[in-house]
Parts: C-alpha cells; structure tokens; sequence
C-alpha cells in the first residue's frame, strides 16, 4: 500500500464535514475536478472506494471514514502550528488555555488561577469542560491543557494517547449522597464504615454526566443490582436539590463536596476498590513552553490539598 498524500487525507475530511466536493472547493478557492482528483488518486492508492455519490450529494464509506479521521487529526496539527507560531510572533506564548471538570474547577484550580494572578506573568484562561470535551479540544488545538479524570471501574474510558502526554496527580474518592435522616446515614454516623451500594438497591437513583453514569452502572453491577435511574444532571447543586427532597440518591466525587454539603444531607463512603476515580494533567506531546510547564507545576501543587495519593 502506498504512502497517502497528507492533503487529499484533509480534503477527504472537508468533503466529510462540508457534504460534497463543490462545497469544499469554494472553501478552499479551487476547482471542483481538482477536488474530484484528489480523491480519485488516494481511492488508487488505498485500492478501496472512500466516497459515493447519493441523491442528495456524496457520502463517505467506512473505509472513507476511516481515512477522514485521519484528515481530521493532520488538519488540527497543521492549525496547531501556525497558531504555536503566531504565540512565538505576538509573544503570547505566555497565555494558557486551561479546561477542567465542575469539581476541579471550583476547589484546586481556583487556587491556581489566584496564585498564578498575582505571583506570575502567565496568563490562564479557564472553561469548564468534561473530559471527552476537553481531550476532543486538545487533540484540535483549541485549549492547551486540561484536567481529566477516569474511573477506576472504567478503564476502557480516556485511555492513553501517543499525542498526549498524561500525569496523574492523585484519587478523588466516590461518596454516596443520602439523606441524613435515612437509616443509611445513620448507620454511617454510627459505624463509620463504608456503604455497601446494596443496602440502596431499593432507592430511585439521580446520575450525573454519560460517564458518570456508566460508572454508576458498573459499580451496582458489582454490588449485585441494577440501579433505576429516575433523573440525570451533571449540575452537583441540583443534585445535591433532587437528593435533599427524597427524589432519591446519588454517587458524587469527594471533589464536589468539599465545597458546600447541605446540613440535611450526608456523604458516605463507598465500600468498593473501584469508587474512585484518577485525576490527570493532559497536556500535547512536545509541548514544552516554559509557561505551560509553570501552569502544570501549580496544578501539581494545589491538587495536593484535595487528592489523596
């Protein structure tokens, strides 16, 4: 099999994105046989047929999907290089852009966006981001780094990337969040030992986010039940809402509740190897700005204060 021209790799991507090969030659000010070129010469270098014509304009096979995914990637690293040098060319390599989840935002990295204000010339701009986010905005160059985190009973979830290089930087613990006056709490307060999930099978359950709640799932599939999941929001305060009127209970990172837990609620620890999840600073592959090195040096050092080892 031959070597692919990079380029007929992107256009392969644009004819994906755009729906047809007039579209992409009027974005890219050239003509639509050259366009029809480029994809008939990588069709004859792979041996496979990438696009077919439809009704309603052309439409990619699997093989053709394939290959534009690829496009896609080439198209981002080409468009993170020319912004890396328009940074070197303003001297805006100072100015990082930073994404982290709901629960790291509101804890470590607050600390590291006051300290880094007043202590350092480097400028951090925060959004908050979920993890299949934020590596999506990594790997097209829209941000520069990002908080992550992975569950340890998901491990197929964000696994390694050769573009990113990963650092862990500590466990965040999974709570169960119930009532206070239920009797689960109050064996907790009693005992203080952990939760079995099963002593819960019963209640209605509020998930967060897709991957929280897949985590849900696994963690009840362990403990021998299938959880009725009644509501879902990523929004920790309207959990905290849903739970506190007895529309059931929930799991939540440690993380979230070192912010604020209301009086009539309580937050259990779970027994299960797996309740936690692992915190990591993902960050491009051969990035090694000395202002993105600082930004993960302070990151480093806050966390600490919030996740155990």
């Amino acid at each position: 099999m031959k070597r692919f021209n990079p380029q007929a790799l992107v256009t392969l991507w644009n004819v994906e994105r755009l729906g047809s090969f007039s579209a992409v030659a009027r974005e890219n000010g050239w003509s639509q046989p050259a366009i029809s070129q480029q994809i008939k010469k990588l069709e004859e270098d792979c041996g496979m047929t990438l696009v077919r014509r439809t009704a309603s304009g052309v439409e990619l096979t699997q093989a053709g999907l394939t290959c534009a995914r690829h496009g896609q990637l080439i198209d981002s690293r080409l468009t993170q290089v020319v912004e890396d040098l328009q940074h070197l060319r303003s001297d805006r390599s100072s100015h990082i852009r930073l994404v982290a989840p709901p629960s790291a935002c509101s804890t470590f990295i607050a600390r590291v966006l006051v300290h880094m204000s007043w202590s350092s010339d480097v400028r951090v701009t925060l959004t908050q981001m979920e993890p299949p986010e934020a590596m999506a905005s990594l790997s097209q160059g829209s941000v520069d780094c990002a908080i992550t985190f992975r569950y340890n009973a998901l491990p197929e979830f964000m696994q390694s990337h050769e573009d990113f290089n990963m650092e862990q930087f500590g466990r965040d613990p999974l709570l169960l969040l119930v009532r206070k006056s239920s009797d689960v709490a109050k064996d907790y307060q009693r005992s203080q030992q952990a939760v079995n999930l099963a002593s819960v099978r019963s209640q209605q359950w509020i998930a967060g986010c897709t991957m929280c709640q897949a985590n849900l799932l696994r963690l009840s599939q362990a403990a021998g039940f299938t959880p009725n999941i009644t509501h879902s929001t990523d929004d920790y305060w309207a959990t905290q809402n849903l739970v506190e009127v007895g529309m059931g209970v929930s799991i939540v990172p440690r993380l979230a509740t070192l912010t604020h837990v209301r009086d009539s609620l309580e937050a259990c620890p779970i027994r299960d190897a797996n309740a936690f999840r692992s915190v990591f600073f993902v960050m491009r592959r051969g990035d090694d700005r000395p202002s993105l090195r600082q930004v993960r040096a302070e990151v480093r050092r806050a966390a600490r204060k919030y996740l155990l080892e």
